[in-house]
């Protein structure tokens, strides 16, 4: 095992992800979000490995790449001061990164250690009400509420090189394109978020560094009937396809619900889901859902939240058909000014691109503590783990793959200027899995700077 370094400069490219959640105070880092989310190794990708929209209804897997410490850049009156009242406006920004890790491919034995190098620019149009979308506070929604009650939509697009000193085939330039919008009339929302990322990156899914290129689209609608029921009828779709010959695979998904607030602080949904997975080898999948949800603020400082269900799952041929339960658990503590806790608990099936394997169900949880210091300083504690059991396809040799991940990330962070920041963190991954090829470990360390414009 060896250490990693990461060393970026960045304007944080701006999380569209959680467009739609209602805003809660001093708000957990981001994390992306979607069905199709599983757990990579981080490197210096100028944002966040693919994800599809982080506002899919299954619960995502545990996002353990890099994370910002500033995930609100209004504090201290920084924000918004480029766009004033006006209804359309740009902000530039970028990240120049360099990063050091230890096991670049996260292979069980003779892992390759690397410098990488990244340099990605980037730009964001919108009009609108869509600052706030920008800066962050109100990217990081509770995940019950989706709809904020304005209008705005934005485009933002970050290209990225990224030089790695002794694998330079692994070099390569990438992209990032993001589009999000929400659009208010009378008792009506309707909203979008969709996503173009291609990425050079290692999935623990397919055990290796692997080129990828993900699309997202989310439509979302609400009614407001009274003051305390709504309905929405929601359409997702997700797609990730490899460049080597790992499996890709597209998902669509419908969503409805119906929504009731019982109290002031306690909200409850009931809903449904179906959704069709095609891949490109072996069968396609089919699953229906059916699921609940409820939101309880049970003070300022303290809002819990739970999702779940049973979701029925076939495979076409009849093998693989499976029933199991799955959920999603919130808790936000806020205990003093600058302090935060963020506890995530979930279980959740996830399409699989490896091949001999369909699908995996994802069991687990995660821990965040940010601390603000001195309105300068940031301290950050990240550790989580998951479970990954895997359905197969018969007479697969993987057919009992079984993964446990664990990770470790600290951080600290701080303000250099109001157009400047800078972040150091740290991390550790060991997955353990019933096939030996799946297994790794990895050390990584960052630093990042990050400007916005």
């Amino acid at each position: 095992m060896t250490l990693g370094l990461t060393l970026g400069v960045s304007a944080r490219p701006l999380l569209a992800q959680d467009a739609g959640l209602a805003p809660i105070a001093d708000p957990p880092p981001l994390e992306p979000p979607s069905a199709a989310r599983r757990p990579t190794l981080p490197t210096a990708s100028p944002s966040p490995p693919a994800e599809s929209v982080t506002d899919l209804p299954s619960a995502p897997a545990p996002q353990i790449d890099s994370i910002t410490l500033f995930p609100n850049r209004t504090e201290g009156g920084k924000a918004s001061r480029n766009f004033g009242d006006q209804r359309f406006g740009y902000v530039l920004h970028g990240e120049v990164s360099a990063a050091y890790e230890s096991n670049i491919a996260i292979q069980p034995t003779n892992p390759r250690a690397d410098f990488l190098f990244t340099i990605s620019p980037g730009l964001a149009v919108g009009w609108g009400d869509f600052k706030s979308e920008l800066y962050g506070p109100d990217s990081f929604r509770y995940r019950f509420e989706r709809y904020v009650g304005k209008n705005f939509i934005y485009a933002n697009y970050s290209p990225s090189y990224t030089w790695y000193a002794n694998n330079s085939d692994e070099s390569g330039l990438h992209h990032d394109v993001r589009l999000n919008g929400e659009w208010t009339h009378q008792h009506l929302t309707l909203g979008v978020v969709a996503s173009y990322i291609t990425q050079n990156m290692p999935e623990a899914d397919v055990g290796n560094l692997v080129e990828t290129r993900r699309a997202s689209v989310a439509l979302t609608s609400r009614y407001e009937y009274s003051g305390k029921t709504s309905m929405e009828v929601n359409a997702y779709y997700n797609s990730l396809n490899y460049n080597d010959d790992n499996i890709d695979w597209r998902e669509w998904r419908n969503e409805d619900w119906l929504n009731y607030q019982i109290s002031p602080k306690i909200k409850i949904g009931l809903g449904g889901a179906v959704a069709y997975v095609t891949r490109s080898v072996g069968p396609s999948q089919t699953y229906e859902e059916g699921l609940f949800r409820m939101q309880y603020a049970m003070t300022d400082q303290l809002t819990l939240a739970l999702s779940g269900g049973i979701e029925f799952r076939q495979t076409a041929g009849g093998g693989g058909d499976r029933t199991f339960g799955t959920f999603r658990f919130d808790a936000v503590w806020t205990p003093f000014d600058g302090s935060y806790f963020y506890l995530e608990g979930y279980r959740h099936a996830d399409v699989s691109g490896s091949f001999g394997e369909e699908y995996y169900v994802a069991t687990g949880a995660e821990l965040q503590y940010r601390q603000r210091i001195l309105q300068r300083f940031y301290f950050s504690l990240v550790a989580g783990y998951q479970n990954a059991d895997y359905q197969a396809s018969p007479g697969s040799s993987d057919f009992d793959r079984n993964d446990d991940l664990f990770y470790i990330r600290p951080g600290v962070g701080f303000d250099v200027a109001a157009w400047l920041n800078c972040e150091l963190t740290a991390e550790y991954r060991k997955n353990s899995s019933s096939v030996a090829a799946r297994q790794f470990d990895a050390k990584t360390a960052v630093v990042k700077f990050s400007v916005l414009f």
